[in-house]
């Protein structure tokens, strides 16, 4: 898997103007990523929290539903979109229905038309998917169903055929600026038993996402990768690929 760059395709980002969705749409333009497309649910909110100004599909913004499998599909129908960046995520307090719907039967929903889209080309494509931390806890104490499904989320990747796949599941989220502690990652919520520090900002973990979208893949080792992140006091970490790549098994690196 080569790195993104303007013959590489599109990105296109769910949950766009959420927290986490809209700090990695500008992390992405920042770095200068050609074709960022946003799905969002409101043009309105995009243009406040994107800076779009017509906020419709000549500016890579698509509105719509992400428990409609159509406007998912629409997102992509061009076969532009090589990337799909899933920062979408349900509301703890909102109906178990919409949380399976948006949690589990979208994401499929939006590999589905990234796979159809793409036929014959699934070499080229890769799904990067924030979950979260906590999901090996069979009886969480918060957020109702959401664990269950992001886990099941992460399931259907492992076995969905695209190519490369990258599953970030950072720990408690917070509003802080990023860019100011050590990342550390690992696996199974065993960062919560290794330290008292159980918060990543969302700056932080929409930078992983983006090093995940643009960076480079050794074909020695698996292209499939899945994660624990959050963070310490510490020096800012500056390498986030070497982070990414160390979250590698012992015999995957």
């Amino acid at each position: 898997w080569s790195s993104l760059n303007e013959a590489s395709g599109a990105v296109l980002i769910t949950g766009a103007t959420g927290r986490t969705g809209s700090l990695l749409y500008h992390e992405l333009k920042r770095k200068g990523v050609p074709d960022v497309r946003a799905f969002v649910r409101d043009a309105e909110k995009a243009k406040k929290l994107l800076g779009c100004d017509a906020c419709d599909e000549s500016e890579g913004i698509f509105v719509g539903d992400l428990t409609e499998p159509d406007d998912v599909r629409r997102a992509m129908a061009d076969g532009s979109v090589k990337i799909l960046a899933v920062a979408s995520g349900a509301s703890g307090r909102g109906p178990t229905e919409l949380q399976r719907a948006i949690e589990f039967d979208a994401v499929i929903s939006m590999v589905k038309s990234l796979g159809e889209t793409n036929a014959n080309n699934n070499d080229a494509l890769r799904v990067v998917f924030c979950s979260s931390m906590g999901s090996t806890n069979p009886k969480p104490s918060f957020g109702g169903d959401i664990l269950h499904w992001k886990l099941n989320a992460e399931a259907f990747l492992s076995s969905s055929g695209i190519s490369s796949t990258i599953i970030i599941k950072p720990c408690g989220l917070n509003n802080g600026s990023g860019n100011d502690s050590t990342l550390v990652v690992g696996h199974h919520d065993k960062l919560f038993e290794e330290s008292p520090y159980h918060a990543v900002s969302r700056q932080d973990v929409a930078n992983v996402m983006a090093e995940s979208v643009m960076m480079t893949h050794d074909v020695s080792n698996s292209n499939a990768l899945r994660f624990d992140l959050c963070s310490i006091p510490g020096p800012r970490t500056e390498d986030l690929k070497g982070l990414i790549e160390s979250s590698r098994w012992e015999w995957d690196k």
